[in-house]
C-alpha cells in the first residue's frame, strides 16, 4: 500500500476533513514547540503529500505521527534508519504517550515554578501570542511528572502542573481558543480536586465561568461561578472577590441587572478585606473589582459610569500591563459610542487595535468587533471607514 494512501485513510478513518487536520497540526506544532508552515500552505502541502506527488519531509513527519497520535508504520512513513539520502530526522519531542523518566525533585520543582513566573510577569506585556508555544513545549514533561509522581512531593508536582496548566488555559483563551482554553483548565481542575484544595477548585470554577462567558455561553458561565461559590466559606477575601465578579460578568450576558449590582457590591466588600499579598487572587483590588463593575455596565449599555472609570484608570495604566491597557481603550470606545461620542470612541478604538496587533491578543479584537455595529451610523466618516476597513481585514486573515 503506497504511503499517499495510508496518509488518506489516517484522516478518512477519523473522519476529518483537511481544515481539521491543518488546526490538527497547528495543535501538534504548538505542542512540539516547533516552528511549522502557515494553514494556506498545509492546505496545498496536505494534497500533494496524501496523493504522493511530494514525499512528506523529515521535519513534518513528527507533525503528522503527533496530530494523528499513531506511528511511522501506521502512515506509511520510512521507518528510522531507512530514509532515503543520508541524513537523519530530527528528533521530535516525545508525545504524551511516551514513557520518559523525570528526575522529580525540589529542584526540578524549583526550576519550572521560576520558568511559569517569568512567563506570567511577561505575558500582560507582550501579550499571549510569543507565549503560547513555549509554555506548551512543558506540558509533556509536567504531564510525566504527574503520572510517575509518589511520596510527598506528588502534592507539589499536582499543584505546580494545576498552575501550569491553567495558564495554558489562559494563553489560549487570550489567543481566541475556547476550546483549548476550557480543556486545559479542565485539566488543572482534575489537579486540584486530586489535591483537595477548595480555594483552587473554586478558583478554577470561575476561570472556566470567565471562559463559557466570553465565549458567548452566560447561562453556563452563571452555573460554574454558582459552583464556584459553593466554596464560599473556605475562601480568602480576593479570591471571593473574583469569583463574585465572575458571577456579575456572566449576569450582565444575561442581562439580569439586579442581579449583577448584588454581586458587585458583594465582591467589593470582599475585596477591601483582602490584601495584595494574596497568593492567588493578590490582583483582585477594589481597583480591579471596579474595572470589572465599569465592563458589566458597558454590557448593560450604562455608559455613564463605564467611561469615567476606564478614563481614570487609563490616566495612571502601569506601563507593564500593556495587554489589559488595550483591554481597557476598546471597551472606553464602546463606552464612548454609547454616549455619542463618535472622536472619543474612534481614537480610544484606534490605540486598541495597535496594541491587539502588537500582542496578538483576541480578547481586544473580539472588543472592538462587537463595538463594529455600534459605529455604523458614523460609518460614512472617513476615520471610521478606515477603522472599519482595517478591523475587516483583520477578521479576515483570522478565518
Amino acid at each position: 500500500m503506497k504511503a499517499k494512501s495510508r496518509l488518506q485513510e489516517a484522516r478518512l478513518s477519523r473522519g476529518w476533513t483537511q481544515g481539521d487536520l491543518i488546526d490538527a497540526l497547528v495543535a501538534a506544532a504548538q505542542r512540539l514547540g516547533v516552528e511549522a508552515p502557515s494553514p494556506a500552505s498545509w492546505k496545498t502541502l496536505i494534497s500533494m503529500y496524501e496523493n504522493g506527488r511530494r514525499p512528506v519531509s523529515a521535519d513534518h513527519q513528527p507533525l503528522f505521527r503527533e496530530a494523528y497520535q499513531t506511528t511511522n508504520e501506521e502512515l506509511g512513513f520510512p521507518e528510522l534508519g531507512i530514509l532515503l539520502g543520508t541524513q537523519a530526522p530530527r528528533p521530535s519531542a516525545p508525545s504524551l504517550r511516551t514513557k520518559i523518566p523525570v528526575p522529580i525533585s525540589p529542584e526540578m520543582l524549583r526550576y519550572l515554578t521560576s520558568l511559569l513566573d517569568q512567563h506570567a510577569q511577561a505575558e500582560p506585556l507582550v501579550g499571549p501570542q510569543f507565549l503560547v508555544a513555549p509554555v506548551q513545549s512543558q506540558m509533556p514533561l509536567i504531564e510525566q511528572m504527574c503520572r510517575d509522581a509518589y511520596g510527598p512531593l506528588r502534592g507539589d508536582v499536582l499543584r505546580i502542573s494545576a498552575r501550569y496548566a491553567e495558564f495554558l488555559g489562559w494563553l489560549h483563551q487570550d489567543t481566541g481558543h475556547a476550546d483549548e482554553a476550557m480543556r486545559w483548565t479542565s485539566t488543572a481542575m482534575e489537579y486540584a480536586q486530586e489535591l483537595g484544595d477548595p480555594t483552587l477548585i473554586a478558583y478554577l470554577f470561575q476561570r472556566r465561568s470567565n471562559i463559557a462567558t466570553e465565549a458567548g455561553h452566560a447561562g453556563h458561565g452563571a452555573g460554574l461561578a454558582s459552583a464556584a461559590l459553593r466554596y464560599a466559606a473556605q475562601l480568602s477575601p480576593r479570591v471571593h472577590a473574583v469569583v463574585l465578579r465572575q458571577l456579575a460578568n456572566s449576569k450582565a450576558g444575561l442581562r439580569e441587572e439586579n442581579e449583577t449590582d448584588r454581586a458587585i457590591g458583594q465582591a467589593l466588600a470582599a475585596a477591601s478585606r483582602g490584601n495584595d499579598a494574596d497568593p492567588i487572587a493578590g490582583y483582585c483590588s477594589v481597583a480591579y473589582i471596579e474595572m470589572e463593575a465599569a465592563n458589566c455596565n458597558v454590557i448593560l449599555e450604562r455608559p455613564v459610569e463605564a467611561a469615567e472609570i476606564y478614563r481614570e484608570s487609563l490616566s495612571h495604566w502601569p506601563a507593564v500591563q500593556e495587554r489589559d491597557r488595550g483591554l481597557c481603550l476598546a471597551r472606553l470606545a464602546t463606552a464612548n459610542a454609547l454616549l455619542e461620542d463618535v472622536e472619543g470612541a474612534y481614537q480610544a478604538a484606534e490605540e486598541a487595535l495597535a496594541i491587539a496587533q502588537r500582542t496578538g491578543s483576541a480578547r481586544i479584537m473580539n472588543e472592538l468587533f462587537r463595538l463594529q455595529p455600534r459605529l455604523a451610523r458614523w460609518q460614512k466618516l472617513v476615520e471610521v471607514s478606515e477603522f472599519n476597513r482595517e478591523l475587516d481585514t483583520m477578521r479576515s486573515a483570522a478565518l
